[in-house]
């Protein structure tokens, strides 16, 4: 029998994945899910699997393609306007990556350490200063993540807060097609200004460097370039607000992790403490969407040219195939590749500036509050699940 798509949580579990995949890695790891408009494009689970659709060259990220599995009507809606790059013919995307990569490059990327420590010193100041208990997500999580990104970027700090509102808006799974699409018409205005101000008196920000040598020198329009800056304003404070988030819950739920995490001095220790982080939580609970243009064969599986696959992050990161014992939390674990990030040509750009921006909150958070703990109980938080992001909406803690 098809399920239908996204499966049900186990809400007494909010940081795990659906309890059914760990059924479906293990009986039917290539299957079909039904989703919101009745098709029924094929669900990947498995780790092994996961790894060989998303480095496959014949599994297309291009929305405009027939079969391409839209998951919710906001991703539908998406398709009939300009598209970010990555969800483009494949030329299209090697083309506008590469412009990218010059601005992503790891020394770079380090370079900016001390301004995420200036923001996330600014937010925990806020923090101390403020009334407790105080939300963390309000407070700290959205701050810190806005911020990196906003100043990368060049967008103004008042314009910090409507910006996420849009995009939450956008990336809902249950907002009606109308209030998505007046979202989206707002986010797109706000970005086409955005190059029109670069163009005009480019500054010394991603958007302005790119501006200055892309689309001045011709080689992108502004279309494509406003449709790029939304895209990384979107992936470049999200996940790592939410990241932030639930990986402080993750760390409070677990205080024998959170001292071996702490404790991890070294900079490839830390960092494979923050990876086990983001195997753990995976905020990227959306399957990445993929259209097959060629038959092909994924874990024994025939799949046709023209049909859909979901490719589910969150539970390839629970394999235990994989990861030995995948629902404990081990900041000490051995480092295996996890898919928090996404796995082939399609690994997240902005790898480097995350690892550097959780580091940092995380190491930051508990050297200034030792004491930090939460101020409800677990089952008080709201989390939200009916988004692209796995997330809560509020995160009361006091110290």
């Amino acid at each position: 029998m098809t399920e239908s798509y996204p499966l049900p949580r186990d809400e007494r579990r909010p940081l795990a994945p659906p309890p059914d995949f760990e059924r479906l890695r293990r009986e039917a790891p290539v299957s079909r899910i039904r989703i919101w408009d009745g098709s029924t494009p094929w669900l990947i689970t498995r780790y092994e699997d996961a790894c060989a659709a998303l480095a496959d060259p014949r599994l297309s990220m291009d929305f405009t393609l027939p079969g391409f599995p839209h998951i919710s009507p906001a991703s539908a809606l998406r398709s009939a306007r300009l598209l970010p790059f990555p969800f483009r013919p494949e030329a299209d995307y090697r083309r506008q990556r590469a412009m990218l990569l010059r601005e992503f490059s790891p020394r770079r990327m380090e370079a900016l350490r001390p301004a995420v420590q200036r923001a996330v010193d600014d937010a925990l100041d806020a923090m101390e200063a403020g009334p407790r208990p105080v939300d963390l997500m309000a407070t700290y999580a959205l701050p810190v993540a806005t911020r990196v990104i906003c100043e990368l970027l060049g967008v103004p700090h008042e314009d910090y807060e409507p910006l996420h509102a849009l995009s939450r808006t956008i990336a809902s799974r249950t907002a009606p097609k109308d209030v998505v699409g007046r979202a989206m018409d707002e986010m797109d205005g706000y970005f086409h200004r955005l190059v029109a101000t670069h163009k005009a008196a480019p500054g010394d920000t991603l958007v302005g460097r790119v501006v200055a040598q892309d689309v001045l020198g011709g080689a992108l329009s502004d279309e494509d370039a406003a449709a790029m800056f939304q895209m990384l304003f979107f992936a470049g404070h999200g996940p790592s607000a939410y990241m932030i988030g639930l990986g402080t819950v993750a760390l409070l739920l677990e205080p024998a992790q959170r001292e071996r995490f702490l404790a991890a001095r070294e900079p490839a220790r830390r960092s494979a403490a923050v990876q086990e982080l983001l195997r753990y939580v995976t905020v990227s609970h959306n399957a990445r969407q993929r259209v097959a243009t060629a038959d092909l064969t994924v874990g024994g599986q025939l799949i046709r040219e023209g049909e859909g696959v979901l490719v589910q992050l969150d539970a390839a990161n629970r394999d235990p195939a994989v990861f030995p014992a995948p629902d404990r939390l081990d900041v000490e674990r051995a480092p295996v590749h996890n898919l928090a990030m996404g796995h082939g040509i399609h690994l997240c750009m902005g790898r480097a500036l995350a690892l550097i921006e959780l580091d940092v909150a995380f190491e930051s958070l508990w050297r200034r509050l030792p004491a930090l703990r939460l101020a409800v109980p677990l089952e008080e938080i709201p989390f939200k699940h009916d988004e692209n992001l796995l997330g809560a909406h509020e995160v009361p803690v006091t110290w």
